[in-house]
C-alpha cells in the first residue's frame, strides 16, 4: 500500500448537445500511505501518456491517417499526497470530429508513471498507472446544454485566470458555432487568443472566415502560423493557390507550406515541384518535393513518382511509394512488411501500365480504404 494508485476515466453524461462541449475525465486517486510524484504534461501532447479513440476517427489503414511523428515536449510532476485526488480533463472536441448528432463509441487509455516523492523523480525507477475503459454518449439535437452555455464559455474569455482563459479560447474554438463568428474572428486580433483563430476560422468555414485565415498567413512571421495554409489547403478552393505558392517558394524546405500549396495547387503546383526535385539539399527541399506530388491528386504524377520509387535513395523511394498509395488508394497485396519499396516497382509499373488511363485519382482530402493492386 505505499505506492498504490488508483484511476478512473469518465465522462459527466452521457448525451450532449450540438454545439456543446465534450470533456473526457481522467481522475487518480493515491491510494496509498506515502505521497507520490506523478508524471504531468500538456493533455494534448504526445507524451502525456492519454490515448484516445472514438468511433469517428480515421482507421489507422486510412490513407488519409498521418505517419506518426514524435518530438520533444516539456514534462514535469506534481506530489500527490495519500488519500488525494487529481482530475484532469480534455477537451474530445479539440481533435476528434464529434459536431453531428448520433452516438459514439469512446475507448481511452492512460498510462502514468509515479514514483515516490522521496526520491528524485526523472532519476528514479518508475511505477505505471494503467487504466483503460470503454465509454458510449449520444450528441442530440434534440438535447439543450445542461451546465455552462456558450455565452457563459465567452464570459470566461475575460477570467481573470490565464488557464481559464485558454481553456475557454480552446472550447469556442473548437465548438465554432456560428452564432459566435464575430467573437471568433476577434481573437486574430487579441495575442493571448490568436493561436487559437486558425483552427476557429477553419471550423466555422464561411467566406469571411476563411478569407480571416488569408489574411493570418499573410501576416503572421515565417513558422509561427502554419496551420492557416494547412486549412486553407484542405478547404478544396483553388483560389487560395497563388497565396499558399508564394509562402512555398519563401519556404521550400518546409512541408508545412509546401504540402498545402501541392494540395490546392493540383495540376498546377507540377511546375512549383519538379524543380525542386534536382535541389542540392537532400535533407529537406528535396524529400519535401517527392512527398508533395503525393498531395496534389495529379495524375501527371503518377509516372514521376514510379522513376523516383526505383531511386537507390531508400527515403526517396520510401516517399515515391507513400505518395503512389495516396494518389491511388492502391498497395502491393499481401505482407510487404520486408519488401523495400523498390522492390514493389515491377507490380506499380505493371498496373499503371493496364489501368493508369482509367484509375481514379483521388485528391489528399478524400480519404479511403487502400486496395490491393490487381
Amino acid at each position: 500500500m505505499l505506492g498504490q494508485m488508483t484511476g478512473r476515466i469518465y465522462l459527466e453524461k452521457d448525451t450532449f448537445a450540438v454545439d456543446e462541449p465534450v470533456f473526457l475525465y481522467f481522475e487518480i486517486t493515491n491510494s496509498g500511505t506515502k505521497t507520490q510524484n506523478v508524471h504531468r504534461a500538456d493533455p494534448y501532447s504526445f507524451c502525456s501518456g492519454y490515448q484516445i479513440h472514438i468511433s469517428t476517427d480515421l482507421s489507422p489503414s486510412s490513407s488519409c491517417s498521418p505517419m506518426w511523428a514524435g518530438g520533444s515536449c516539456a514534462s514535469s510532476a506534481f506530489p500527490l499526497a495519500p488519500g488525494k485526488r487529481h482530475t484532469e480533463r480534455i477537451l474530445l472536441n479539440y481533435e476528434h470530429k464529434i459536431d453531428a448528432p448520433g452516438d459514439y463509441e469512446l475507448q481511452a487509455e492512460i498510462h502514468l508513471p509515479y514514483a515516490s516523492a522521496d526520491l528524485e523523480y526523472f532519476k528514479a525507477a518508475k511505477r505505471s498507472l494503467d487504466v483503460r475503459d470503454y465509454l458510449r454518449f449520444r450528441v442530440d439535437q434534440n438535447a439543450s446544454p445542461a451546465d455552462i452555455t456558450l455565452e457563459a464559455w465567452v464570459e470566461l474569455l475575460h477570467s481573470s485566470d490565464s488557464a481559464t482563459r485558454r481553456e475557454a479560447a480552446r472550447t469556442l474554438a473548437s465548438l465554432a458555432p456560428k452564432s459566435l463568428e464575430n467573437t471568433l474572428m476577434d481573437f486574430a486580433d487579441k495575442p493571448e487568443f490568436r493561436e487559437w483563430a486558425p483552427l476557429a476560422f477553419h471550423r466555422l468555414n464561411t467566406d469571411r472566415s476563411l478569407k480571416g485565415l488569408a489574411e493570418l498567413l499573410r501576416k503572421t512571421e515565417p513558422n509561427e502560423d502554419t496551420q492557416s495554409a494547412r486549412y486553407l489547403g484542405e478547404s478544396g478552393d483553388p483560389k487560395w493557390f497563388p497565396l499558399l505558392l508564394e509562402g512555398a517558394k519563401k519556404h521550400a524546405n518546409d512541408g508545412a507550406y509546401v504540402y498545402p500549396a501541392a494540395e490546392s495547387g493540383g495540376d498546377q503546383a507540377l511546375p512549383f515541384l519538379i524543380p525542386l526535385l534536382q535541389s542540392s539539399d537532400n535533407e529537406y527541399t528535396r524529400p519535401i518535393a517527392v512527398s508533395a506530388l503525393g498531395h496534389t491528386g495529379s495524375r501527371a504524377a503518377i509516372p514521376i513518382l514510379l522513376e523516383l520509387l526505383q531511386s537507390s535513395d531508400s527515403g526517396t523511394a520510401e516517399r515515391a511509394l507513400y505518395g503512389l498509395r495516396n494518389l491511388t488508394h492502391r498497395t502491393v497485396s499481401g505482407d510487404v512488411s520486408n519488401l523495400n519499396p523498390q522492390s514493389q516497382y515491377p507490380a506499380w509499373a505493371q498496373w499503371w501500365t493496364r489501368e493508369g488511363s482509367q484509375a481514379r485519382i483521388y485528391k489528399a482530402n478524400e480519404c479511403g480504404e487502400f486496395k490491393p493492386l490487381e
